[in-house]
């Protein structure tokens, strides 16, 4: 199924990149959709401890309604 998500690129030590291939097989997911699921995990507490980060999407969506 094709995605509007854009592609991220980003270096890692192989032992995670090990380990995270283990999770993600072991919660029938992929590596890429483990990683954008443990993205939006932090975010969430993040926002929780610090407040809401608006961003130019976040803050068109609101504009919008």
């Amino acid at each position: 199924m094709p995605t509007n998500k854009p592609p991220f690129t980003f270096h890692i030590e192989d032992d995670l990149l090990e380990k995270l291939r283990y999770i993600a097989k072991r919660e029938t997911r992929s590596v890429s959709n483990l990683l954008e699921h443990l993205c939006k995990s932090y975010i969430r507490k993040y926002e929780q401890e610090h407040g809401r980060i608006e961003t130019a999407h976040t803050a068109f969506l609101h504009f919008k309604s």
